[in-house]
């Protein structure tokens, strides 16, 4: 069906029809047009985008390291080579080992929490 795929024009329905082929039926041809229609889900489908997006990459001056240089400097003196960010809600600061911080999402992207955790590492 690939081959055969590659000869049909972009936009025919000759095209579609191998593509829903090769890929199977999607949801909307399982649950219907409504069920993307509805409130609920365009709540849900919102807050998917809301949290991809708070996830991506923030200017270098808004990164908590950069951010919080003069706190984290002390740290990184007394020998933090490591911060590892836990999917946790709340604040949580643990020293693991001799040279790495573990904490939560919601601590590393606020400033004083972030401090915080910092000073417990020097």
């Amino acid at each position: 069906m690939f081959d055969e795929l590659q000869t049909t024009a972009y936009g025919s329905t000759e095209r579609a029809d191998l593509l829903h082929r090769i890929i199977g039926p999607t949801w909307r041809d399982e649950f219907g047009d409504s069920a993307f229609d509805h409130r609920s889900y365009s709540t849900w489908s919102q807050s998917g985008m809301d949290a991809y997006l708070a996830a991506m990459p923030r200017r270098l001056e808004e990164e908590p390291e950069r951010r919080d240089l003069s706190a984290l400097i002390p740290a990184w003196r007394a020998g933090l080579t490591k911060i590892v960010t836990i999917p946790c809600v709340g604040e949580f600061t643990r020293t693991v080992g001799e040279s790495a911080l573990l904490m939560t999402a919601a601590t590393r992207d606020e400033s004083d929490r972030y401090r915080r955790a910092l000073s417990t590492f020097t």
